[in-house]
């Protein structure tokens, strides 16, 4: 079985897609799902999003619990020379997607060949985690909120870390962020003529200052709130233009929603002072919006017993990884837990154009999400 998945993975590693496009990997998904038999399988949940059921086969179903992988690869240009280099030119699965994919699909082969006797079972893949929107188009589709289900788990591939290690939290497992997107607009005019138009370079260096100033008061309330400017947009290099408008962006994260929710409200009150301060108009939105990933007491104790039953060495974590995850989402509906399953020490890091998921990590994860299986049967 490993095998086989592991030329799915790379299958799916050659073809990645973006975030709320991944239609021909989620076809190629269903196909390999609809090959376990499932008792139901849903598509197009949330845009792309595929759903398989395996239900109780010999009782009524004691709990349902839901597995989830993501569909979605990223903006980067991969530069490696694998054989299953991605010919999507500009996407990669550069954060293991496609990983997390193969580990789901051998739970389904899993569950074909061992159907659950008193569980229901959901293997879920969701589009557009890398832009924090896929858990909540999902969780709006009716098909899909009907649901009732007790828990869920997840998993991310963790490089740098022990391979084959799981790393899990109790409470906040990974932090809630959002983007901030400023748009400061005044008037173009000519070169030769500043004074007819309202360039708006004075107000983005007023606005750089003061928002630092104001975001170090985040800073100082815990360790783990971080913010950065990462991007500013500002005229052509054309030298008989004043420009007339600027764009600017800053993240945010903190290890709780509160704790994002003050740092906002600090950022927010220094765009509107400087908003008072220009002759212009200053708008804001935020983008690319991320819950805290926030883990039950239940699923990390089933984790735990997992990891015994498959003497599967396990490490609990004091601290919660700065980065964000969608699948936080979700707790708004049903309790979840995720865990990180280490990819190597020296193994490429996530997002970075030479990375590639570690295949030895398939069976380890299947092995996992298996005993939760069987360990939910025995309650």
């Amino acid at each position: 079985m490993s095998k086989e998945l592991i030329n799915i993975r790379k299958t799916l590693h050659r073809f990645p897609e973006l975030s709320g496009n991944e239609t021909s990997t989620a076809e190629r998904i269903a196909k390999e799902l609809n090959s376990f038999q499932p008792d139901n399988l849903i598509t197009g949940l949330g845009g792309t999003g595929v759903l398989a059921a395996f239900n109780a086969k010999e009782s009524r179903a004691k709990k349902t619990i839901l597995f989830r992988a993501e569909l979605d690869a990223i903006a980067v240009t991969e530069e490696s020379e694998i054989g299953h280099q991605s010919q999507n030119r500009g996407i990669m699965h550069g954060c293991g997607h496609d990983g997390h994919m193969a580990i789901i699909l051998g739970l389904g082969r899993y569950l074909h060949q061992n159907p659950p006797k008193n569980l229901n079972v959901l293997l879920l893949f969701q589009p557009a985690e890398e832009t924090g929107e896929g858990a909540a188009l999902v969780m709006e589709d009716s098909r899909f909120s009907k649901l009732k289900i007790d828990q869920a788990f997840a998993l991310h591939n963790l490089p740098g870390y022990e391979k084959n290690k799981i790393f899990i939290k109790k409470g906040t497992f990974a932090c809630a962020s959002t983007g901030v997107e400023i748009t400061i607009k005044g008037r173009f005019s000519h070169a030769a003529y500043p004074e007819q138009g309202l360039n708006p370079a004075l107000c983005v260096a007023d606005l750089i200052q003061n928002a630092e100033k104001t975001l170090n008061r985040f800073r100082e309330m815990d360790p783990l709130n971080k913010t950065v400017p990462t991007f500013i947009r500002m005229g052509e290099p054309a030298y008989g233009i004043s420009p007339g408008e600027a764009k600017m962006g800053y993240t945010l994260r903190s290890a709780t929603d509160e704790g994002l929710k003050k740092g906002l409200q600090l950022l927010e009150e220094t765009i509107e002072a400087s908003a008072k301060q220009f002759k212009g108009t200053i708008k804001k939105r935020r983008v690319e919006p991320f819950t805290a990933t926030l883990n039950s007491d239940e699923g990390v104790k089933i984790i735990q017993q997992a990891a015994a039953s498959t003497n599967t060495p396990l490490e609990i974590m004091d601290r919660p990884f700065p980065w964000s995850e969608d699948f936080g989402e979700f707790r708004k509906q049903f309790p979840i837990t995720i865990f990180g399953l280490g990819a190597g020490k020296n193994h490429p890091h996530l997002h970075f154009e030479k990375y590639d998921f570690n295949d030895d990590l398939i069976p380890a994860g299947v092995k996992i999400f298996s005993e939760i299986v069987e360990s939910y049967s025995a309650l």
